[in-house]
């Protein structure tokens, strides 16, 4: 009776861990939260020293740590398994699991393990396949189990059902990734969309509380676009847009966050830019897009200008809402002022002059 008692509040802890499971892995998204849902269950549901889960690596020919728990994992992330050596390149290339000790393996030279594990001394091992669309993609690695002396077969039939649970929301998180790939860049330009500038000011308006830096932001709007798409159709309006998103990331740095705002309008994020250097980026790209010859592969050889509105964080406001709005409205007073200049947010007596030439 006893054992019975035990042995049905063994049962109830693995199944309240399995539901448990199924709802964080139901609420996320994340590849690398799913990742840790499957270690941290696992910890739960079979005891050991040491655990860790190995990712396949992009070129497929190895594994490498990605999480650990136990030991050091400074020390293990410089740790690499070829595919089809050691125990978990064994696991990666045959997709099947490792148990040790069991009979085929008891007899095992203890330099086999310590070419593998050079950090632990192996007592009992256990690894598995995580299997994402019939492939496998990494290896949950348990080991020295706690409280008895070998991993048993029950402890694997445990964690291949955590590891079918989880093979889903594995699927999902790489679905979603690749959708948020999508929503973050535009379609036509291959920019970055209104989505991604909204979270870059975020962080970016973040570091520069921190550092105590400035960031520049420019708002771009193409002059007299309008006239392009009626007077040589929209694919031509298209090819101008391409060919502008073009000359903005050659004139710009790395860091500088380059968005296409909506249609002929773009959003440039200047982190550690005072005002007055931000004007001189501004003034370099009204040069570039008004000396470049547009839809020149097309025969036509168009001149286009821009007119560039530029706002500081955190002089003119800290609401990044804000801090768009006033560059904006700065680009609009060069509108109002001839177009093809740039002016600053609050002085708008400050526009650079330049004659308009569209």
């Amino acid at each position: 009776s006893r054992f019975l008692k035990t042995e049905l509040r063994q049962r109830t802890r693995e199944l309240t861990r399995f539901i448990n499971a199924g709802k964080e892995l139901a609420a996320t998204l994340e590849f690398k939260k799913v990742l840790q849902v499957i270690l941290s269950t696992s910890r739960r549901l079979v005891r050991c020293e040491d655990w860790s889960l190995l990712l396949r690596s992009e070129r497929e020919d190895d594994l490498y740590y990605a999480l650990a728990k136990g030991t050091s994992f400074k020390f293990v992330k410089k740790i690499r398994y070829k595919i089809g050596e050691g125990p978990s390149g064994f696991v990666a290339e045959k997709g099947l699991p490792f148990l040790f000790p069991d009979d085929s393996r008891k007899n095992q030279p203890e330099t086999y393990w310590k070419k593998f594990y050079p950090h632990l001394e192996i007592r009992s091992l256990l690894c598995l396949p995580i299997v994402s669309k019939n492939r496998v993609i990494g290896v949950i690695q348990m080991i020295n189990r706690t409280l008895q002396d070998r991993f048993s077969e029950n402890d694997l039939h445990l964690l291949e059902k955590l590891v079918d649970q989880a093979s889903l929301a594995i699927e999902r998180s790489d679905i979603y990734q690749k959708m948020s790939d999508l929503v973050t860049t535009d379609d036509l330009t291959h920019l970055y969309n209104r989505r991604y500038l909204d979270h870059s000011l975020d962080l970016e308006m973040k570091r520069s509380r921190r550092y105590r830096f400035p960031l520049s932001l420019l708002f771009v709007d193409l002059d007299y676009f309008k006239r392009v798409n009626d007077e040589h159709g929209h694919l031509m309006g298209s090819q101008v847009l391409i060919e502008v998103a073009n000359i903005l990331s050659e004139n710009l740095r790395a860091v500088d966050v380059i968005t296409r705002y909506g249609g002929d309008e773009f959003v440039i994020l200047l982190p550690e830019t005072p005002l007055k250097n931000g004007g001189r980026v501004a003034e370099r790209l009204r040069h570039a897009i008004l000396e470049f010859k547009f839809l020149e592969k097309e025969g036509l050889s168009l001149q286009i200008s821009a007119s560039f509105g530029v706002s500081e964080f955190p002089a003119h406001t800290e609401n990044k809402t804000e801090l768009i709005h006033l560059a904006d409205q700065a680009m609009y007073q060069s509108k109002i002022t001839g177009r093809d200049r740039v002016s600053f947010a609050n002085t708008p007596d400050s526009a650079l002059s330049s004659k308009p030439s569209i």
